[in-house]
């Protein structure tokens, strides 16, 4: 579970890589878990929040993403 914080609305949630959270490198090379919020932003909105992570988190999102795709190919 990662805790985030939305910066429209400025309250905080926690998400999970099963809830839809990932990883992703930000343009300028760093590392961070990007997930959207459970609140909707003005005219029905998607709001989304990142926060900073480690080399470590993004390469173990990775091998589990790898993993989940394995699982689904094994199962059609």
């Amino acid at each position: 579970m990662v805790q985030m914080m939305c910066m429209t609305t400025k309250q905080t949630f926690e998400t999970s890589f099963e809830e839809g959270l990932e990883a992703v490198v930000l343009r300028n090379g760093r590392f961070a878990y990007r997930s959207s919020c459970p609140w909707v932003g003005k005219g029905g909105r998607s709001l989304t929040a990142f926060k900073f992570c480690s080399r470590e988190a993004y390469e173990s999102y990775m091998k589990y993403s790898d993993e989940q795709e394995d699982k689904e190919e094994s199962e059609t």
